[in-house]
């Protein structure tokens, strides 16, 4: 029955841990590939683990475990498309959750010692089943929500020592067995402390990712307002400006068709130039009927227009369709801010070209920029190239765009080329 449980409580924890993986985390390649993959190494560890046990080396086969372990590592690494320290810390959290349902399993079982060696061992199995399925059971419920506030921002040292985190408490825990022989209470106080200061690291990341995300969206808000503002002090501002234009231009007129008379031509010219200009830096941008959408569009083409960037724009929003403002303006300014930046990379031929257009029920949204060609990758997520010292995948700001996209829209593809980077989403129509 011992030979009997060495083999089937690892394939137990091979197949939870391989099924979570499979689950919470984003795959490169095809799901038979994925699982092909997997069962080779298991194949190989199998066999390796039957044969010691068979011919009765014990000890042998608990040391090499850790070693078998980490011939998982590679899979995770090269499989999976989450950044890289949040695969490797993936890894090491599923094995210590692994290794303190095996040892629970192991300290419950240790109960039917006086029944006699084969009834510990049959509980042993039993035991361990009954707590892999528990936690497949709240995997299944819980599991994607949990790794999705987990891997939700972050910068990379944090993810470093998190990581190493991860690492420490599984590795603790793979050597407290021995203990349980010498020292059970001993072996018990450490095992509880490992893994409720693990769980408490898990809450600790997700409360900071929480606040991290509160602060962003409240940030933003505060620009959305503040850039309403700004937009409506300098509306004021063009009007009584216009005002003054409107009221003086007899006077430049008689001005430039005396000039004219008087033969001086080419002077006129750089009056008419000039009055043209002072026109144009005060004209009212208007790019739709949505006040609160045109602002933050009329600050954008303002940003362009200084840094020499050509800002086309085409925004047809029909009256009756339905669109949240916050959540629109979050998609639209973090799409042109990283648009913005990418133009300020490239000497020349600085584009933006943004189209928000009816299709049917919903809207479709396509932003293209030109860019320096360099596109950083981890798996097929964006990096954020901003000088901020975040390194996170696509940075908040695009992170915030899918999470809307995602709520309130249908599709979200991104293309690009060495020259240009093509942003198209489609926006359903709100029901409030």
């Amino acid at each position: 029955m011992k030979e009997i449980a060495l083999i089937i409580v690892p394939f137990f924890s091979v197949f939870t841990s391989v099924f979570v993986l499979m689950l919470c985390l984003t795959y490169k390649k095809s799901f038979f590939f994925v699982i092909n993959s997997f069962a080779i190494i298991t194949l190989a560890s199998g066999i390796l683990n039957i044969s010691l046990i068979l011919n009765g080396y014990f000890e042998l086969n608990d040391k090499i475990k850790i070693f078998q372990s980490f011939l998982y590592l590679p899979l995770v690494i090269l499989l999976f498309k989450e950044l890289l320290f949040q695969r490797m810390f993936a890894f090491f959290m599923l094995m210590t959750i692994i290794s303190f349902l095996r040892l629970l399993g192991i300290t419950l079982s240790d109960f039917f010692i006086p029944y006699g060696e084969h009834i510990t061992y049959l509980m042993l199995i039993i035991i361990t089943f009954i707590l892999y399925f528990i936690y497949l059971l709240l995997v299944l419920k819980l599991g994607r929500k949990l790794f999705k506030k987990v891997f939700a921002y972050g910068h990379e040292k944090e993810w470093i020592i998190y990581l190493l985190s991860a690492a420490a408490s599984w590795l603790i825990l793979e050597f407290i067995p021995p203990l349980f022989q010498s020292n059970l209470t001993m072996a018990l106080v450490i095992m509880s402390f490992v893994i409720w200061s693990f769980f408490i690291l898990l809450f600790a990341i997700i409360n900071t990712h929480e606040r991290m995300k509160q602060k962003y969206e409240a940030d933003f808000a505060r620009d959305i307002i503040s850039t309403g503002r700004e937009h409506y002090r300098k509306m004021n501002e063009q009007y009584d400006v216009l005002k003054i234009m409107r009221h003086d231009y007899k006077f430049h007129l008689n001005t430039a068709l005396d000039m004219l008379r008087r033969g001086e031509t080419e002077k006129s010219n750089e009056y008419l130039i000039g009055l043209q200009n002072k026109l144009e830096e005060n004209e009212l941008l208007n790019f739709c009927d949505n006040p609160v959408i045109n602002s933050l569009i009329a600050d954008y083409a303002r940003k362009c227009r200084e840094l020499n960037i050509d800002f086309n724009v085409l925004i047809n929003i029909p009256p009756d369709f339905k669109v949240m403002n916050y959540e629109m303006c979050i998609v639209l300014g973090n799409l042109l801010e990283n648009a913005v930046e990418a133009c300020l990379k490239i000497e020349n031929e600085r584009q933006i070209k943004l189209v928000v257009k009816p299709q049917g029920e919903q809207l479709t949204i396509m932003l293209r920029n030109t860019y320096n060609g360099e596109v950083v990758l981890d798996g097929e997520k964006f990096i954020s190239t901003k000088d901020n010292g975040l390194n996170i995948a696509c940075g908040i700001g695009l992170e915030s765009v899918m999470a809307v996209i995602g709520s309130f829209g249908e599709m979200f593809h991104i293309k690009y080329d060495n020259k240009w980077f093509n942003v198209f989403a489609v926006w359903k129509q709100s029901e409030q």
